[in-house]
Order: C-alpha cells, then sequence, then structure tokens
C-alpha cells in the first residue's frame, strides 16, 4: 500500500499558518509580505473576513502591521498594545512599540534591496506613496500582488457581511440625504473655482462618509452600524453605490443608483479621468489604479462636514447619552452588589449589553467592551476572553471601557472602579487623572486651538506628578457611526483645529504594569464660547457618576472639587427621574452623585 499521500496530509497538518504563508511568498518570489490590520475601506473595524492580521499572528488589537519574510515575523502596533501583542503572539514573533520602533528602519536593516509585496486593496494612495518615499534609500521593490496570499492559505476564510440596509432618522440627522449633497457639491465647486469642472465625479471611499451623505446605515460590521461598499457622487446630483440593490428595499432610494460591485473598477475606468476627485487617504491603490495621474487628490469635503455636528445631531447625542446614562446607573448599581461575588470580567459585556437592551433605541455595543481587573486594567485595549480571564480581584481597581450604538447617537465611557477598598497610591493616581480630566473639560480656548494644545492641557497635571499614559487623549465620536472619528482627536501629534459642534472623547489614564489602569472617559461637545467671543468651549454629554470612593479630596482645589460636586449634580438631575420605576438604582445613583 503506497501511503505517501498520508504523509503528505501528515506533514501539512503539522505546517503552522506562518510556514503556509511562506510557501506562497516563495511562489510569489517576495522576500517579504506586508500584513496591515485593515479592509479596503481604511476602517478601524473590519469584518471577520478582513482580519487577516489576527489570522497570521493572533493579535486583536485595532491597529497594527506585520511583515513577513522567509526566517522572520515581526509585529508593529502602538503603546495601547504593548502588553497585548506580547500576550497573543506565540515566540515565533517579535513584537515592537512605535514610536519607539520605526518599521521603516527595520525594512531597510532587513530587506534592502529585495522584493516586498502587499495588497494594493488594503493600501491607500496616502500610505503607499508615503511608504515608497520612505523605501526609496534602500532600493526595496514595492510589489502589488494579485493575490493575497494570505487569502490563499484561509481555507474557512469567512464571507463579506450582506446585512440589510436603512434609514438613519432625517430628525436626528438634521439635514435630508437631498440637502447633504447639494451641500457636499458646493464645498467641491468652492475648493475647485479656479477650475472649469462642470463634470465633477467624488469617489467615496469611507463607508462612514457614505452613510452619512446618504443618511442610511446598515450592519455589516458588529459595532459600527455602516454598510461597506464603495460609491461616488455624480455631477447630477446621484450617489452611485456598488453593491446589491436588493439589500436597500427598506430605505428611501431617492437620488441613489446602483450598480454591481463587480463593475467598479470598469465603471471607473470608463470616466474622464480629470474629472475624478477621490481622497487618497482612504483611496486604495487598486482602486487608483483604474484612472490616471490626471484625477484629483483632495481630502474628501464630507470628513470635516461630518464632525461639525449640526443642532439636530447635538440633540440627538444628549439624547442618546441620557439613555446611556440610565444604562449604565443600572450596571453600576448591579456591579457594586456582585462585585465580591465572584462575577468575572467575561461577565461584564454581557451586563453592559443587558442593561443597554433595555432601551429600544439600542443596537449595539459601539466597540468591543474592555474589562480589566487589577493589572489586566494595565492593557490598554484588553479584551476579556472566556477562559483565558481574570475574575474581578478583591480590593483592586477594575477599569471599564465600553460604549453603545444607539439610533440617535454613539456613546464610549470609560470608569475605573475600586472594588473593596483601595490602596493610598490608588486613590493618588485615580485623583490626579481626574485633574487632567477636569482640565480638558474645563479649558476655554480660542478659535483655532488644535488638538496638540490641548492634549498638553490635560498632560500637564500628570506630568507635574511624573506621570503619563502612550494614547491619545481624546478621538473624534460619530453620530451613529464610528466609535473613533477622524479628522480631529486630542493628541500629540493632532495639528487640527477644535471647531464648535465637534464630538470629542476626554480619556487621560495612568498605567503600571501588572498592577492596574486608571482611565477616565467623557465625551464633550464643543460649542462657542458663551462669554468669550472668538474662544471655544466643552459641554460634557456623559451622565455617568465617578467613583467617590476613589477621590483623594485633598489633592483637588476647591475649583476641582466644586467641577465633581455640579458634574454629579447634573447627573442626578438628568437620570434619575427617569429610575422611577427603579428604586433600587435610583437609590444607588443618589449616593453615587452626593456631594464630596
Amino acid at each position: 500500500m503506497d501511503d505517501t499521500c498520508d504523509e503528505e496530509i501528515i506533514l501539512e497538518a503539522d505546517m503552522t499558518r506562518l510556514d503556509l504563508l511562506r510557501e506562497q511568498l516563495a511562489e510569489q518570489q517576495l522576500d517579504g509580505f506586508i500584513i496591515p490590520r485593515g479592509d479596503a475601506f481604511s476602517g478601524e473595524e473590519v469584518p471577520p473576513c478582513d482580519d487577516r492580521l489576527r489570522y497570521i499572528s493572533g493579535f486583536s488589537g485595532s491597529a497594527g502591521t506585520a511583515i513577513v519574510t522567509p526566517d522572520q515575523a515581526v509585529l508593529f502596533s502602538d503603546g495601547r498594545y504593548t502588553l497585548q501583542m506580547k500576550a497573543e503572539t506565540t515566540d515565533d514573533w517579535s513584537c515592537f512599540v512605535v514610536p519607539d520602533h520605526s518599521m521603516v528602519n527595520w525594512l531597510k536593516e532587513n530587506l534592502s534591496g529585495q522584493r516586498l509585496g502587499f495588497d494594493p486593496w488594503l493600501m491607500t494612495v496616502s500610505a503607499e506613496k508615503s511608504l515608497r518615499e520612505k523605501l526609496s534609500s534602500c532600493a526595496i521593490d514595492l510589489i502589488a500582488v494579485n493575490q493575497n496570499p494570505i487569502d490563499q492559505i484561509w481555507s474557512d476564510q469567512p464571507t463579506m457581511p450582506q446585512s440589510m440596509v436603512w434609514d438613519y432618522n432625517a430628525e436626528y440627522a438634521g439635514m435630508t440625504r437631498a440637502q447633504k449633497i447639494k451641500a457636499v457639491m458646493g464645498e467641491l465647486l468652492k475648493d475647485h473655482k479656479d477650475h472649469a469642472y462642470n463634470n465633477q465625479h467624488l469617489l467615496i471611499t469611507a463607508p462612514d462618509q457614505l452613510a452619512w451623505l446618504a443618511n442610511i446605515r446598515a450592519d455589516d460590521l458588529d459595532h459600527t452600524p455602516v454598510l461597506l461598499a464603495f460609491a461616488r457622487l455624480s455631477p447630477k446630483g446621484e450617489i452611485i453605490i456598488y453593491g446589491d440593490q436588493t439589500r436597500f428595499s427598506n430605505c428611501d432610494q431617492d437620488q441613489l443608483a446602483f450598480k454591481s460591485a463587480d463593475e467598479l473598477l470598469q465603471d471607473l475606468s470608463g470616466l474622464d479621468d480629470d474629472t475624478i476627485l477621490y481622497d487618497p487617504a482612504t483611496c486604495p491603490v487598486a482602486l487608483k489604479a483604474a484612472f490616471n495621474d490626471m484625477a484629483h487628490p483632495m481630502e474628501s469635503p464630507i470628513s470635516i462636514m461630518k464632525a461639525r455636528k449640526n443642532i439636530s445631531e447635538q440633540r440627538a447625542i444628549k439624547s442618546a447619552h441620557c439613555r446611556d446614562g440610565i444604562a449604565m446607573a443600572r450596571f453600576l448599581c448591579w456591579f457594586d452588589e456582585h462585585a465580591q461575588s465572584g462575577i468575572r470580567e467575561v461577565d461584564i459585556a454581557d451586563q453592559l449589553i443587558h442593561f443597554r437592551a433595555m432601551d429600544d433605541q439600542f443596537i449595539s455595543p459601539s466597540f468591543a467592551t474592555i474589562c480589566g481587573s487589577g493589572g489586566n486594567g494595565a492593557i490598554v485595549h484588553y479584551r476579556a476572553e472566556p477562559g483565558k480571564d481574570s475574575a474581578i480581584l478583591q480590593n483592586k481597581l477594575c477599569l471599564i471601557d465600553s460604549g453603545g450604538q444607539y439610533k440617535e447617537a454613539t456613546t464610549d465611557i470609560t470608569r475605573t472602579i475600586a472594588v473593596g477598598t483601595p490602596s493610598p497610591a490608588m486613590k493618588k493616581d485615580f485623583t490626579i487623572v481626574l485633574k487632567g480630566h477636569i482640565a480638558l473639560d474645563q479649558a476655554v480656548f480660542p478659535e483655532g486651538t488644535s488638538g496638540v494644545q490641548l492634549d498638553a492641557i490635560t498632560r500637564a497635571p500628570l506630568w507635574q506628578a511624573g506621570m503619563d499614559f502612550a494614547h491619545g487623549t481624546g478621538h473624534g465620536v460619530g453620530c451613529c457611526l464610528n466609535v473613533h472619528e477622524g479628522p480631529v482627536n486630542i493628541s500629540k501629534r493632532s495639528a487640527r483645529a477644535i471647531e464648535p459642534g465637534m464630538l470629542l472623547s476626554n480619556e487621560p489614564g495612568f498605567y503600571i504594569e501588572n498592577e492596574y489602569g486608571i482611565r477616565i472617559e467623557n465625551l464633550i461637545l464643543s460649542q462657542a464660547s458663551k462669554t468669550r467671543p472668538g474662544f471655544v468651549e466643552f459641554d460634557h454629554v456623559t451622565l455617568v457618576p465617578m467613583d467617590k470612593n476613589l477621590i483623594e479630596v485633598d489633592l483637588l482645589t476647591q475649583d476641582e472639587i466644586d467641577w465633581v460636586n455640579r458634574y454629579h449634580q447634573r447627573v442626578w438631575n438628568e437620570i434619575s427621574p427617569d429610575l422611577a420605576d427603579d428604586p433600587k438604582t435610583q437609590s444607588w445613583l443618589k449616593q453615587a452623585t452626593s456631594p464630596l
């Protein structure tokens, strides 16, 4: 009996995913391959079928890039994932934190003069240009592959999601589809007033921009209510969507047209190239290849228009945060009651969904809940998994970062809770982080002030105490859209100005490896100052108590004490009436919001 086939099957079964990938690289004559944590739509959240980075490395973080060569496998991510990268990868991988380590420098040192492959659907035009420029000095040949080698080895790769599309209520949007189309076309004409364009086509390559413009939402992703499709806005004011029209059967289809996704490249190649406007920050290289360099790169005007929330959107945001505040009060009451009785980190996400789902406006979590007890709280984007999680530890801190997608808007909140008796060090560190949080909340600043300037204001109390944190202070938030929304944020690298109407997070933190993590996050709406013309200030919309057991009052100024008391009084005033049918939670809230 010839058992050669059986031997081959056994050998293949013993091969790791890295081994199989390296076979593919050899077949495609590549010396290395770039694997981003992303899809063709440049979103932070990707569907399971596109999570190639997790498939090959095990790393589940929301940002990262891997490079695999015949003899090395390296993973790069930012400071949020310093511990998580090591925890989720095997010894076959080397993990590096940026910006302390540079992926480009690694490439120069290890692949000079060699062939480096990438998937042109998974790299944007701007990212490719930047990478080519940085690698030009070392003769690395950057090769766009026709077939992603990971897809070639991923035998059970999931299929693309095909959810039904639904209308986003114009009452919440504040503008109809027709009004938004007119406004965007007006911006395009203004931006190109020096050119005689009468036939402009704006490519829409970011799903949240399509959702905002068309006033539609969908469930293609677990936490972000968008449709994963490309589109273009035609000169006639029509949005051509490259996707299955049957998915829109429950929607208003006025000013919408449809073509299959398979027609996309051919359709674009048939347009006059000098009429195409595209955003290189979100347009994939593969899509750009359908037209030539006469097309016009620009930041999509939808990006900043979407970030400036109108009055209706602001009303929807405040309403959603009242709903979320009620759910969070019920959850925190439950947590206080059960934290001593053996609950685990994985239980927290289920309970948060349970309490949020009591509201009929709730759609889904806005991201996978982060619950880290004790040392796990120091892993900034820790994910508790069944069988690998921790019990909620006694006399430790528990960091819970969660949010909800509601039919009105999106929420994101972090609270750090003392379980049992906190140590003096925990209270000191929490209070200093709270001082940074208050500093940003209370900031009043001139129009044109950038995110980097506000970041420094927030960090100043921590720096004074010899503390810091390795993530941004704040990110933009969409309106029933991306929980992380550009183009504005508050960080050490943010040069964009904070304008009235923007919804941002305020989330300073502090982390001690294997000990505890502290983060305090509210969402804040920027608005024109009520007292100082030409200035901007914030209004917090999150309505959830902070753990007073962690506040060292002696470290606060009187103004900071007053801020805490005013904040808690506002939480009580706006949330407690809706808890009249839940006396247990209402009683808990009364104590949680009592003055310091």
